[in-house]
């Protein structure tokens, strides 16, 4: 770490990083999450939520530098960015790092392709320019949680920096404005947890504004508009305002050592990362159920204190609400034996069924469960029938984690599952094969324009 300083480390890594250098896990890692945000995006583009921030975006106008996804006409790259991310993140399918608690791609991803496409850079340089950022966010993240986790949202107050590293590599700034970029975007973190309160969209809105912060930084930075060269660690900077615990910097020292990208989580499920765990034990209990589920008597969960805080719902009202609710995930993969889409549909929620489940379901933080994180995300799932018997599951590594990873094939079927009805099947496997190709694709434009050429896309 240069002169025992994390920001000038992030900065000279950012900079100086040669793709080559990565080894083969996190190029091929970086490649995944890419087609995993891609259909994350797709599909979070025509829900609902989706169009308040297309009003706005269509209402402020800007240069057609970048694409938006599902929009006819190009937009700034600022508004491509705050938009694809904001897309991204609707879902809550998108990828997510234990060790930080943030969600890197949503943020870094739509940045990068958005100052790709306006600066016309190859699918090789979007990679670097993507791996550079995960690896700046994801130690900035990991080295304040999870005390900062209790009141901000990393993956909005960490997600700066990522983007603006990212922005900063495909406009090819040089270490002096990359530092600049980095301190500017750290004067823009922000992202509270209170929306939780009332199950409000402000969510959506951090991926967005962490993302589109990142490129403004950037571009700032190669006007000559100077910033903070010590953001992170300075005494009146972020570690000292946003901390909340004392940060940890020796995570500072590895770049190039290790390469954190690789070890992200892939999510199968569209809620919480903080309910997975939870999720894959009522589903293994599920297959050992030899009975109907009134013979069910009692359900309770062991699990740690973020998943607790963030995921603590016990009666939740609509869709937002579900996917934040350990005890409605339970109840519905104790019926289903499946968590998807359809069931956070409207019609769903008030199933009379899981509704009684769910008023059999307690949650505690077990303190030998909590220990385990952020480096684990455990549950221990127990079941008590009428008879006297007790069903226990306990799942260390939810289905997603590089523990228990999702392979190629596993990754494609979900992105085609996310865009089943938008794009048909050829396109489907252009894009899949772009994103698999990336280091041979020579214009990452290609990615969002053959999604915009071939998508069928209704109003959000």
């Amino acid at each position: 770490m240069q002169d025992g300083h994390p920001s000038a480390a992030c900065v000279r890594f950012a900079t100086g990083f040669q793709l080559d250098s990565a080894p083969a896990a996190a190029r091929e890692q970086g490649r995944k999450l890419l087609l995993d945000w891609l259909g994350c995006a797709i599909r979070g583009s025509v829900m609902p939520q989706a169009a308040c921030i297309k009003q706005y975006t269509e209402l402020m106008g800007g240069h057609e530098q970048a694409r938006v996804i599902g929009r006819a006409r190009p937009d700034s790259a600022y508004h491509a960015a705050l938009s694809n991310g904001y897309f991204g993140h609707i879902l809550e399918m998108d990828d997510v790092d234990k060790e930080s608690i943030s969600h890197p791609g949503t943020v870094v991803i739509p940045a990068a392709l958005a100052v790709g496409e306006w600066r016309g850079a190859s699918g090789r340089e979007l990679l670097a320019a993507v791996i550079a950022g995960y690896e700046v966010m994801l130690r900035v993240g990991a080295a304040i949680t999870p005390a900062h986790y209790q009141v901000f949202h990393t993956t909005a107050t960490t997600g700066v920096f990522g983007s603006a590293m990212a922005a900063g590599r495909l406009l090819k700034l040089d270490e002096e404005q990359m530092t600049w970029a980095l301190g500017n975007a750290g004067t823009m973190s922000s992202g509270l947890w209170e929306f939780l309160q009332d199950g409000a969209m402000s969510k959506f809105l951090h991926a967005g504004h962490a993302a589109a912060s990142g490129v403004m930084a950037a571009c700032l930075a190669q006007t000559g508009f100077t910033g903070p060269s010590r953001i992170l660690e300075g005494r009146q900077g972020f570690f000292a305002g946003f901390a909340r615990q004392e940060p940890d910097l020796d995570l500072f020292t590895d770049f190039g050592a290790r390469f954190r990208t690789a070890s992200v989580s892939i999510k199968p499920y569209p809620c919480c990362r903080h309910t997975h765990s939870a999720i894959d034990c009522a589903r293994a209990v599920r297959t050992r159920l030899d009975t109907g589920l009134e013979a069910i008597a009692g359900i309770h969960l062991d699990t740690y204190q973020a998943a607790n805080q963030v995921a603590c719902n016990e009666n939740p009202g609509d869709a937002r609400q579900a996917q934040f609710s350990l005890n409605y995930v339970i109840a519905r993969a104790l019926k289903t034996g499946r968590i998807a889409l359809a069931d956070f549909a409207p019609e769903v929620l008030s199933d009379p069924e899981v509704r009684g489940l769910m008023g059999l379901t307690t949650v505690t933080v077990d303190p030998s469960i909590d220990a385990l994180t952020p480096k684990a995300w455990p549950a221990r799932l127990t079941v008590r029938l009428r008879d006297g018997r007790e069903l226990t599951e306990y799942v260390e590594n939810p289905k997603g984690d590089p523990e228990n990873a999702l392979n190629w094939q596993a990754v494609k079927e979900k992105f085609e599952i996310l865009v089943d009805g938008l794009l048909p099947a050829p396109a489907c496997r252009e894009i899949i094969a772009m994103c698999e190709d990336l280091e041979d694709l020579k214009a990452c434009a290609d990615l969002l324009g053959s999604v915009n050429r071939h998508g069928t896309f209704q109003p959000g």
